[in-house]
């Protein structure tokens, strides 16, 4: 009995101070993974330059297969590398979210970012196309998520949402479309929610952590 009373007491005169250890986690890590969203399939990077500061680099293909969608046939085809920075905003805070939750500006160039689409409503050997639809190549980048949510002791889950500023306009080139229906189309890629549709970001990442001695503590 007295063994456990000491042994007790030991527990509670050391909680104080793991709680004081685990009170500013930091969702940052050195790692390199992959991802999977909105831009396709990718690989990305990442390096904190401080506890609440972390920057990131990825690259993201999105493979252009014919697809047939109701009475569409089309192809989306994108690929793309992408600069960020996050910022924990509540770096400190004790709570699960104030230690996952970042913030994130950047940019993204675009090799590819268009839309294609065929003539008809099945899939055929060497379909002509009816017109093609080319996005922004280069985007400013602001967006938020969830980052440092650990699966393993080496991996770690992020989850990140965005969106892709455009800076030009949307154009259109006519293969086999009818000249008098342009106008139209114009019209219904200008507005909502096509308009914002090519510059959504949504990302989820599995990465592997290359520890170095300050980051042991971080494991959660």
């Amino acid at each position: 009995m007295k063994k456990i009373l000491i042994i007790f007491i030991v527990a509670l005169a050391s909680l104080p101070v793991k709680a004081q250890i685990w009170e500013e986690y930091s969702s940052f890590y050195p790692s390199v993974g992959v991802q999977l969203g909105t831009r396709g399939l990718g690989i990305e990077g990442s390096y904190p330059i401080s506890e609440s500061f972390n920057v990131r680099l990825g690259a993201d293909i999105f493979p252009s297969v014919k697809t047939k969608f109701g009475k569409r046939v089309f192809t989306i085809s994108r690929s793309d590398v992408s600069l960020f920075a996050d910022w924990q905003p509540l770096f400190g805070k004790r709570s699960w979210i104030a230690r996952k939750w970042i913030v994130s500006v950047g940019a993204g160039y675009f090799f590819e970012n268009k839309f294609e689409r065929y003539v008809g409503t099945s899939k055929v050997a060497n379909q002509p196309k009816d017109y093609d639809v080319e996005w922004s190549k280069f985007r400013p980048y602001i967006g938020t998520g969830l980052n440092g949510i650990r699966l393993s002791q080496r991996l770690n889950l992020a989850v990140n949402v965005g969106y892709y500023i455009p800076t030009s306009p949307t154009e259109i080139r006519v293969y086999e479309m009818d000249p008098i229906k342009i106008p139209s189309l114009k019209d219904d890629l200008d507005s909502f929610p096509y308009s914002m549709a090519p510059g959504v970001n949504v990302q989820v990442g599995i990465s592997y952590i290359f520890f170095k001695n300050s980051y042991n503590k971080y494991f959660q």
